[in-house]
């Protein structure tokens, strides 16, 4: 009797592990609309004949394939999928959410994803628009903290990868982010104004000395304060240095700083010569000799 029991149990734990989903994942990109565009991926091994209930939130726009059905409720949408007994069996939804708000001086990406089944591994990806990187300090601007933070060159990318949760268990990610190289202070009319007048009255001697003479002397105090720090630490190590060093240096995310060395590079302060994965870093030979 004993062993019967134990069989009994046995066969169940299988049969549970055989209709657990085998792969989460979704890939979450920004768009600059500050919509974001999601691919979710679901792969089930081992499973019996079933229908299985997705829980997507608030989203629109959304593509599922043949065998699955957008359904409303009053917590957002549901898809909807029959499956066919098989070995493995992959699901694809496309949709579209509104994550993102609009804080005073950044944008902050949160959502929550529900998992409707017992799952092996959960991988959450989200991509940052071009232009932006992760809010300062970075290590606190993405929750959980256990992420992963790389780059595909033209945007930051975050990755999180959680095993073992369980059906209805929810995931919830966050990140806080900013547009790189933008500073925005406000100042009274009054000192606008004398500003004006005193950009209108240099005009000339700024066109003779920055646009022929490129003088150094008068390049660095128009410097936003990122560049001017960034500019400081090419300065101290001279021409050559690795960007790595002025990341390491500055304090500033990689992608700010690349994004700062691509703004000097442009205006001819700077040049950048590609090694291996990263940059060394040039002052213009115009500049050189007056530094």
């Amino acid at each position: 009797m004993k062993k019967a029991i134990l069989i009994f149990f046995i066969l169940l734990s299988s049969l549970a592990s055989a209709e657990s989903l085998y792969q989460y994942s979704v890939t979450g990109e920004i768009l600059n609309n500050n919509t974001v565009f999601y691919k979710l991926n679901l792969i089930f091994l081992n499973h019996s004949s079933q229908s299985v209930i997705i829980p997507l939130g608030s989203s629109f726009n959304v593509q599922t394939d043949s065998n699955c059905k957008e359904q409303s409720s009053l917590l957002g949408v549901n898809v909807v999928c029959s499956m066919e007994a098989s070995d493995k069996t992959t699901l694809t939804i496309q949709y579209f959410s509104n994550s993102v708000t609009k804080k005073d001086n950044y944008f902050l990406f949160s959502d929550s994803f529900k998992l409707p089944k017992d799952t092996e591994t959960i991988s959450v990806v989200i991509k940052l628009p071009e232009g932006t990187g992760l809010k300062e300090p970075t290590e606190s601007s993405y929750s959980p903290s256990n992420a992963l933070i790389g780059s595909d060159g033209r945007r930051t990318i975050i990755n999180w990868v959680k095993e073992n949760l369980k059906a209805n268990e929810r995931f919830d990610v966050s990140v806080a982010f900013e547009k790189i190289g933008e500073e925005k202070i406000y100042f009274p009319f009054e000192i606008v104004l004398v500003i004006i007048l005193i950009a209108f009255s240099g005009l000339g001697i700024f066109y003779q000395f920055y646009w022929k003479g490129k003088n150094i002397k008068l390049i660095l105090p128009i410097l936003k304060k990122d560049e001017k720090k960034i500019f400081d630490t090419i300065i101290k190590h001279g021409s050559g240095v690795n960007q790595k060093i002025i990341v390491k240096e500055s304090g500033y995310s990689k992608a700010k700083v690349s994004k700062v060395l691509n703004s000097l590079k442009e205006r001819g302060i700077i040049k950048l010569e590609r090694i291996g994965r990263s940059n060394k870093v040039y002052i213009e030979k115009n500049f050189e000799k007056k530094t």
